[in-house]
């Protein structure tokens, strides 16, 4: 027959071990969540930011689209298939994606125009007060490279989207 400090001793120290899994688990299934939040939210010129948005309006007037279309544009869509936006880093310095981006070409007039999908690249950094303020998107219009740096100008919201003009972001 056992000794009674073996009788004990054994479950109190299984129960110890199997609290102290259930409290690791449980702080690892909560680990990702928390930080996330501590990770730079992103403007999605929609008025908000967030961490891995799946659509970026970046250009101010609607000219430009990152990612999904929204459902209520009233632009008709050349090439039907739906745009993505597809996260590949998110750090705490640091973003980087490729996806789609949606352009009106403003030919006739930008109401009357369609939006036309390019292939992306996009990249952000320079994190101030908890927000990405530089991004830079990759994409060929029409043949060309383009490489168009955009900011969130300082003191204000990061919520829209500024150009960047000889070094400075201008709103």
């Amino acid at each position: 027959m056992p000794s009674p400090r073996y009788r004990f001793g054994l479950p109190a120290i299984a129960a110890v071990a199997i609290a102290a899994l259930v409290t690791a688990v449980s702080a690892g299934a909560s680990s990702p969540q928390a930080h996330a939040q501590r990770l730079p939210v992103l403007a999605t010129g929609y008025q908000q930011a967030r961490v891995r948005p799946t659509t970026i309006g970046y250009t101010g007037d609607g000219s430009g689209i990152i990612g999904k279309l929204p459902s209520n544009s009233f632009h008709h869509v050349v090439g039907q298939r739906p745009g993505f936006l597809h996260w590949t880093v998110w750090t705490d310095t640091h973003a980087a994606a490729t996806g789609t981006v949606w352009l009106l070409s403003c030919r006739p007039s930008c109401a009357a125009s369609p939006f036309y999908r390019y292939a992306l690249t996009l990249t952000a950094g320079r994190v101030r007060n908890g927000h990405f303020t530089r991004m830079t998107l990759h994409y060929r219009y029409q043949g060309q490279p383009v490489s168009d740096t955009r900011c969130v100008p300082d003191g204000r919201p990061a919520l829209i989207w500024g150009l960047v003009f000889n070094g400075r972001c201008e709103s």
